[in-house]
């Protein structure tokens, strides 16, 4: 890979942390959302109360704040108990805390210090407002105790350990870094901070780097999953649907990162050469009719595969694009959308099925394992062990909730998603893939678009018994 593509890669580098894409520095805080929390997470933490007047108090508050700094920011819910209830009155050590005094605390304890906001907000159903304060995401530098706390009556550190630096961790909770694996998220937020500087230090480490025209600079990957979903929208604007295909799609893409690169004609031979015997959807199928066998477009330089099955013949659709860098990207309708699932449902109950409304976990727990076994096929042809990048991006979100085609299976509350998309990247070795291993890389897909609907946890074992219970 040449040094100028990689330059290329650094610079669009995209934040994985949620907060990281809602909350830039330069837009005023949502001081509500973190309200709609039901629970903690590692990006929430709630305390009835702290005694901000007393060392002690500060001390537990600083840790807080350094730990969601080092997360990628977060918020602190002062008045509220760790289940996400609330006292019947406010703690009077709360009530009148502020942006200053909270500030104050951090430029105390910290290094370099946060500039939190401070907002009130009044909980809905609530007779007294509470302090809800926003922590920004460390900068260039992650942030780090500056000070001790107060010591107990035995002599020991309360609070806040001097030259610590904290994250949050699962639990959640607020605790020293202990490993060389929880320091990366930490650099990487560090990196991108400084993203300019870091360019130039490179660009100075490399003499007289070879140069290389403008489109091998761009990013393949980027460029590919952008032109896939840009034709989706284009085409289910000419080929309208039940729903608004332009918003409602799910988007699978991949990289084999610093793969050789391939022909059209080996990609082709290497989608023939996978078997087809499962009943979960087909990614990347070469078994349409003429009509949509696939073409050659050429994106960002390179050519590429293409198929595009959006028109108003079909019912469940797709889009999809594989390159000759070994980047693809598929598009494709929710199966939950499409006639037939309602059909199915209406006629073997008395149950009602609204096409657009739902998410139903299975089916989409199913797309994702089809998704990774053809990524892992596709690995193993072209003898790839690297690293591979993934991206999901879920469209048409808002309003939609969890519901399950099963007979006699329902929820007990309503899972309805408030937000209207959520995009996960990561990256796993093609090894993950193997199809004893990859519950935890599906788990990864589902379980952050699950969370918008606060329905049940999706987790590795419960993709292996839904997987399961599929193939029964």
């Amino acid at each position: 890979m040449r040094f100028s593509y990689c330059i290329k890669l650094l610079d669009n580098l995209r934040p994985t942390n949620l907060l990281e894409k809602i909350m830039p520095d330069e837009l005023s805080p949502n001081f509500g959302m973190p309200l709609q929390s039901p629970t903690e997470g590692l990006d929430v933490e709630f305390k009835r109360a702290l005694p901000l007047r007393e060392s002690i108090g500060k001390a537990k508050l600083a840790k807080e704040i350094c730990a969601l700094a080092n997360h990628g920011g977060g918020w602190i819910v002062l008045g509220r108990e760790d289940d996400g209830s609330y006292p019947d009155v406010a703690d009077a050590e709360i009530v009148d805390v502020d942006q200053d005094q909270v500030n104050q605390i951090a430029a105390a304890y910290l290094q370099p210090a946060p500039h939190c906001t401070v907002g009130k907000q009044k909980p809905e159903g609530i007779d007294f407002e509470v302090p809800v304060i926003w922590v920004p995401p460390c900068g260039t530098a992650p942030v780090c105790a500056k000070k001790n706390g107060p010591d107990d009556e035995r002599g020991r550190t309360q609070g806040i350990i001097k030259g610590t630096h904290y994250i949050r961790k699962a639990g959640p909770v607020s605790e020293a870094i202990a490993s060389p694996d929880e320091w990366q998220d930490v650099i990487r937020r560090c990196v991108l901070s400084d993203k300019a500087s870091l360019l130039g230090a490179l660009t100075t480490m490399v003499e007289q780097p070879r140069p290389v025209s403008e489109v091998e600079e761009q990013c393949v990957f980027e460029a590919d999953f952008d032109h896939t979903v840009l034709k989706w929208k284009e085409e289910a604007h000419d080929h309208p649907y039940e729903v608004d295909l332009t918003s409602c799609f799910v988007g699978y893409g991949f990289q084999l990162v610093g793969g050789e690169q391939v022909t059209t004609d080996q990609i082709a031979e290497c989608l023939r050469s996978r078997p087809l015997n499962s009943p979960d959807y087909t990614f990347f199928s070469v078994g349409y009719s003429s009509q949509y066998r696939p073409i050659v477009i050429e994106v960002a330089g390179h050519d590429g595969l293409e198929v595009h099955a959006n028109t108003s013949e079909d019912d469940h659709r797709s889009i999809w694009r594989l390159s000759e860098m070994l980047s693809g990207t598929e598009i494709i309708s929710y199966w939950e959308d499409t006639e037939w699932v309602k059909s199915a449902v209406e006629q073997n109950s008395s149950r009602t099925w609204e096409r657009g409304q739902h998410i139903w976990i299975a089916q989409q727990i199913s797309y994702a394992n089809s998704f990774l076994a053809t990524v892992k096929h596709i690995a193993d042809y072209f003898n790839f062990s690297g690293e591979i990048r993934i991206r999901v991006l879920f469209s048409g979100l808002s309003g939609r909730n969890l519901k399950s085609t099963s007979f006699g299976a329902h929820y007990s509350m309503d899972y309805r998603a408030h937000q209207n998309t959520k995009q996960i990247d990561f990256v796993l070795k093609a090894a993950d893939l193997a199809a004893e291993t990859r519950s935890s890389a599906i788990a990864s897909i589902i379980q952050p678009m699950n969370k918008l609907t606060q329905g049940p946890m999706v987790t590795a074992e419960s993709v292996v018994r839904s997987l399961n219970a599929n193939r029964r």
